[in-house]
């Protein structure tokens, strides 16, 4: 009651009919055989594509993926040079790379990174834009799981531990090597999305922990506990609930 908050039927409806393919996305998420790309932020940085394999310059091409990816309403290529510090001409051929790279959409026929000049949020916008096309996000997944868990009050609970099963360790976990080449610059000066996420993941398992321990199943718990633990390894939250499933499990030394 004091962690949820209180949401009427009506607004409850609205909320779970304005995201109708969330089940769907979710199931192909964790599909074994996933038809769509797959970009990994919760944890260790990585895509899985069904497009042409990168033999090169992976870290590097990953982590423009995830700056095009995570820009909903896409880029220019003048944007993207920028940012990369790179010339418009080799943008747009490392844009054709990823292009490759993620393949073909199933549900278009056309590239999940379609021609800058064809993208859907070019004919908005009046430009020619970069822009991702059904490419599943780990953390675009975890925000949804979220709304509408908290849209469904008490029957929210399963959202939660499905959005904390997404996690694999600590947002944006890109490679130092990354960094120390002056990558991922754009995140660290940016809206530091990667701590947005992690206070996220605190806050969804510190709920699901209190209320598997109100419910006595400390199995679920202490897993929630465990996961914000991994996720933000710095935070106190996480810590206190660990004492406290150990405690109702009568650990009371390991508490």
């Amino acid at each position: 009651a004091t962690l949820a908050p209180t949401v009427n039927n009506a607004l409850r409806a609205q909320v779970e009919q304005a995201d109708p393919t969330l089940d769907a996305d979710l199931a192909m998420w964790f599909h074994p055989d996933c038809a769509l790309p797959r970009l990994h932020l919760l944890g260790p940085v990585h895509a899985v594509t069904r497009g042409k394999p990168l033999t090169l310059r992976k870290p590097y091409m990953t982590e423009m993926l995830t700056y095009i990816a995570t820009r909903s309403q896409g880029i220019t290529v003048e944007e993207l040079a920028e940012t990369f510090n790179i010339t418009t001409n080799k943008a747009r051929v490392y844009a054709a790379g990823i292009r490759e790279w993620l393949g073909t959409n199933p549900r278009t026929g056309q590239p999940h990174l379609p021609d800058a000049r064809l993208a859907p949020a070019a004919a908005t916008r009046g430009v020619p834009l970069y822009q991702v096309v059904d490419i599943l996000i780990d953390t675009d997944l975890f925000r949804r799981l979220r709304t509408r868990a908290e849209a469904r009050g008490p029957d929210g609970i399963d959202d939660l531990i499905t959005a904390l099963s997404l996690v694999e360790g600590r947002p944006y976990d890109y490679p130092l090597e990354r960094e120390a080449a002056g990558g991922w610059a754009w995140l660290v000066d940016g809206d530091r999305s990667d701590q947005h996420m992690a206070v996220a993941i605190v806050d969804v398992a510190h709920i699901v922990t209190t209320h598997a321990l109100a419910t006595s199943d400390l199995t679920t718990a202490r897993t929630a506990a465990e996961t914000a633990a991994l996720a933000a390894p710095h935070e106190e939250i996480p810590r206190l609930d660990l004492a406290a499933v150990a405690h109702a499990a009568g650990h009371h030394a390991e508490a």
